[in-house]
């Protein structure tokens, strides 16, 4: 089996619920390419747009390099990070599935390949991705 890269995307605050998901998908077999869930605080010599800086590039690379986007909508972010991932994702529609866990809360979010109510209903696919060499996007 080849290890499936996964993105998780989700708001900042959240990183505490994410480290169960990330393991189980490790469990699996998948690789979480997704650092911030264990982001440390930015350097006391660094400035804080050069940190900002740095994390988006890293995220955005991070992303790239994923085969399975998967953004979090269950609690919503006024700052939006999230969404401009999913964005940047979605502009590598053909090279990446991209799952939401949680409501379609914007005409964006319906271009998804799939939605799941809850992390245990993604958990589940996921582990039945675990028999396939890799998940294959259907191009309209």
């Amino acid at each position: 089996m080849c290890p499936i890269r996964v993105y998780l995307a989700a708001r900042f605050e959240t990183r505490a619920i994410l480290r169960p998901i990330r393991d189980a998908l490790w469990a699996m077999g998948h690789e979480v390419v997704s650092t911030w869930i264990d982001e440390v605080k930015r350097p006391p010599d660094m400035s804080e747009s050069v940190f900002f800086k740095k994390l988006s590039i890293k995220d955005l690379a991070e992303i790239k390099s994923a085969d399975v986007f998967v953004l979090s909508t269950a609690i919503t972010s006024e700052r939006g990070g999230k969404e401009v991932e999913y964005g940047f994702a979605l502009g590598q529609f053909q090279a990446k599935l991209l799952y939401i866990v949680g409501p379609q809360r914007n005409v964006f979010h319906y271009l998804c390949d799939r939605q799941f109510d809850s992390w245990d209903d993604f958990l589940a696919a996921m582990l039945a991705h675990t028999i396939q060499e890799r998940p294959k996007k259907e191009v309209v």
